[in-house]
C-alpha cells in the first residue's frame, strides 16, 4: 500500500495552519496547534522553504509566512517537497528500471503510468485552499 512519511503529512499540517492563520505564525504556534513536535517542524519548514513554498523570518516578530496563495499550493507540490519519491513503482523512476527489461512493452507498467497521472492529476487539482474551504464545509 502506498503510504505517506508522517513528515509530509505534518508538511501539509503546516502549510494548511498558515493558510488558516492568514499565511503568517510562529514555528512555536504551528508545533503547539498542530501537534507536531516543535524540533520537526523546524525540519520541515526548511524544506518547505527550499522549495519556495513557505518564507522564514528571524527575531522577536519572526515566524514562517506562506511564500505563494493557498491557491497556487497543491498537495502534489508538498509531497513532491517532502518524500523522496512519489512514484507508486520503481518502474515509473527516471531510469525506468525493470526486471524483464521490457519498460515500454509491460503491459503492467502501462497501467502504473496511467494509475501515476490520475494520481497527480488529482493531487494537483487538491490546492491548500480547497482544503481549507472543506474544512468550513463550504466543498464536498
Amino acid at each position: 500500500m502506498l503510504q505517506l512519511n508522517i513528515t509530509t503529512d505534518y508538511a501539509i499540517r503546516i502549510v494548511v495552519y498558515l493558510g488558516m492563520t492568514g499565511g503568517f505564525a510562529a514555528s512555536r504556534d504551528i508545533s503547539g496547534s498542530m501537534g507536531i513536535p516543535y524540533g520537526y517542524v523546524l525540519k520541515i519548514v526548511r524544506k518547505l522553504a527550499a522549495a519556495g513554498i513557505v518564507t522564514t523570518s528571524t527575531g522577536i516578530y519572526g515566524g514562517i509566512s506562506l511564500n505563494k496563495k493557498p491557491g497556487d499550493i497543491s498537495l502534489l507540490d508538498i509531497i513532491q517537497t517532502m518524500e523522496s519519491t512519489a512514484k507508486i513503482n520503481r518502474y515509473l523512476e527516471k531510469d525506468k528500471y525493470c526486471s524483464r527489461f521490457a519498460t515500454e512493452t509491460c503491459p503492467v507498467r502501462q497501467f502504473y503510468c496511467v494509475l501515476q497521472d490520475e494520481l497527480e492529476s488529482k493531487l494537483s487539482s487538491i490546492t491548500v485552499a480547497a482544503l481549507l474551504q472543506q474544512k468550513k464545509g463550504d466543498v464536498s
